[in-house]
C-alpha cells in the first residue's frame, strides 16, 4: 500500500515539474523572440550597407545571402 509520505511526495514532485516546464517554455519564447529580432536587425543592417567590394565583411555576407543564380529544376 501507498503511505500518505508516498503520495505526499509525488504531489510535490508533480507540482514542482509542472512549473518547471512552464517557467521553460516561458524562456523558450523569450530565446526565440530574441533570435528574430536579432536576424531582422542583421538583415536591415546588410542591406542598409553600402559597400558592395570583395574586401569588406558587409560585401562578402550580401554575396553569400544572395541567391539569385540558385535554379531549381531542368532548365
Amino acid at each position: 500500500m501507498l503511505g500518505t509520505k508516498t503520495i505526499g511526495r509525488s504531489v510535490v514532485f508533480g507540482l514542482g515539474y509542472l512549473a518547471g516546464t512552464r517557467a521553460g517554455r516561458a524562456r523558450y519564447d523569450q530565446l526565440q523572440q530574441v533570435g528574430r529580432q536579432l536576424a531582422t536587425q542583421l538583415r536591415e543592417q546588410l542591406q542598409a550597407a553600402p559597400d558592395n567590394s570583395a574586401a569588406s565583411v558587409a560585401g562578402a555576407a550580401k554575396r553569400a545571402w544572395d541567391d539569385s543564380d540558385i535554379r531549381l529544376g531542368k532548365p
